[in-house]
Parts: structure tokens; C-alpha cells; sequence
């Protein structure tokens, strides 16, 4: 995967690193990619848009950075008037339209592990909503958590927000993402691209996986870097036992290698 890029265009700091790395990049790309990228955080949302994607190598590594708009839409009350068709007040909404932005790294371990997803708890009447909103894709409720873990004060900060911790089994879930080790990792994102921003990052391990994501745009190229040196980082967390697990094989067999996915290079 690791194809050197075409020369960089002026202004153009992403492109300007992906020749410096070596690496491939595409803008625009049609949204059936993900279609070979099974599980979260690529089929969140049903509408979505794929605006940079980057391929190359990572730590001798096969690896993936991209940036998701998701887009969702809520109705709410706009007022109401008097119908003399229907003899009664009738009651006027307004459609709104907003778009989050999830910017995503992907790496290729040598062996598989098994299954493991940290990830925010939702609000369950907030699934519920936006299940009849069709903003929800394969996924619209959360399974239940093998755990929890809260970050923050919730009394005392906006901010604050609950972890919650699904996969193979209690122990392997429990053993990676311990309370310590998200609050160090959430603290850790507090220079997310470089910027005063307090991103809050999330991660899956499925099968040769590594998959490390936030809910910011990709400002820069250091959050690209940013993105990178996490998931490889969180390589680290694995324990011995877990690439042994017969549950690891399982998992692997949703994936395809990500030096064979189609993707729009030229």
C-alpha cells in the first residue's frame, strides 16, 4: 500500500504529507467503500460522505486514515393554526439538518485478536428518536455493556460522559479498557491536531483491526499523526492471551486485509 503520492498542491498541507509519507490520498470518495469495512464507526449514520482518505504504511503497518461527515436530521414544534378543513388546530413542525464529523485511523495487526469496541454511551430515548428519523444505520441501539466507565463529573461539567465497554468476553474487555487506562487516554486527546480541543477518542479491536476514531474533523495533518500514533499506541494494551483466543480468528473473518480493499486511487 505504501505507493508514493503525486506532487503536492500548493496550499494543500494534506497532500503536501501524504507525498512526504508515501502515502496515498483521495478527496470525495464514494461512500460503497465502507462497504468493505464492516462494524463501527463506518455505518453510524445512514447519510454520510467520505471527504479525505488517506492510505500507506504506519510503523511497518498497513494503514488508513479517512474523515466522515455524517449527516441527521430532527423535527421540531413551529407553531401551529386553525384548519376549517379539519375544524381544528394543527400542529407545524421544522426539519433541521446538521452534520457530525468522525475522523477515523485504521491498522493492520500481523495476528488476529478478538473483538472489543469502546465507544459512548448513547441515551437510549435518543436511539429510539433518531430510529424513526432514519439517522441511525445497522446499528441503531447499543448492545448491552459488558462495562462502564465514566469520565467526569457529570454534576459538576458538561463534558463529562460514560464509556461503554463491549466485546468478546468480560475478562478481555475488562483486562484492555480499564477505568485508568480510558481516563489517561481521554486526557491524552486534550491537543488533539495540535489545537486547545478536547477530543474525545474511541477504539475497536475486530479481529486484525485496530481501529482508533474521535468526533472532530481532521484540522491537520498533526491530527492525522495524532490518529496514527494512538492506534499504535493502543497496540500495547493487548495482552498476550488475547491473540490465542479462538475468538480472535472469529473475528477476523468480517474483515478484508486492508492492503486488498478497492479504493479510488488513481
Amino acid at each position: 500500500m505504501n505507493v508514493p503520492g503525486s506532487q503536492p498542491m500548493p496550499g494543500d498541507p494534506f497532500q503536501q504529507w501524504a507525498a512526504q509519507q508515501g502515502w496515498r490520498i483521495a478527496r470525495d470518495v464514494p461512500t460503497d467503500v465502507l462497504e468493505q469495512l464492516p462494524g463501527p464507526p463506518f455505518h453510524e449514520y445512514r447519510r454520510k460522505a467520505i471527504s479525505l482518505l488517506l492510505a500507506g504504511l504506519h510503523e511497518g503497518m498497513p494503514a488508513l486514515v479517512m474523515q466522515l461527515a455524517n449527516s441527521y436530521q430532527h423535527s421540531a414544534p413551529s407553531g401551529s393554526y386553525y384548519s376549517p378543513g379539519a375544524d381544528r388546530q394543527v400542529s407545524t413542525s421544522t426539519t433541521h439538518t446538521g452534520t457530525s464529523m468522525t475522523s477515523v485511523a485504521v491498522l493492520e495487526l500481523p495476528a488476529p485478536v478478538p473483538e472489543l469496541l469502546v465507544e459512548q454511551q448513547r441515551d437510549k430515548l435518543d436511539d429510539v428518536l433518531n430510529l424513526f428519523r432514519f439517522n441511525r444505520s445497522r446499528r441503531p441501539f447499543q448492545t448491552s455493556p459488558v462495562a462502564t466507565v465514566q469520565i467526569g463529573d457529570p454534576s459538576r461539567s458538561l463534558e463529562a460522559f460514560t464509556y461503554h465497554l463491549s466485546g468478546a468476553s468480560p475478562q478481555y474487555v475488562q483486562a484492555v479498557a480499564t477505568p485508568e487506562r480510558l481516563n489517561w487516554l481521554y486526557a491524552s486527546f486534550g491537543t488533539y491536531a495540535g489545537l486547545d480541543v478536547q477530543a474525545r477518542p474511541y477504539f475497536r479491536f475486530s479481529g486484525r483491526k485496530v481501529i482508533c476514531w474521535t468526533g472532530e474533523r481532521l484540522f491537520n495533518p498533526k491530527a492525522v499523526d495524532d490518529l496514527l500514533g494512538w492506534a499504535h499506541f493502543l497496540t500495547s494494551w493487548i495482552p498476550p492471551a488475547a491473540f490465542q483466543d479462538p475468538a480472535a480468528a472469529q473475528a477476523d473473518q468480517q474483515h478484508t486485509p486492508l492492503p486488498q480493499l478497492q479504493l479510488p486511487f488513481s
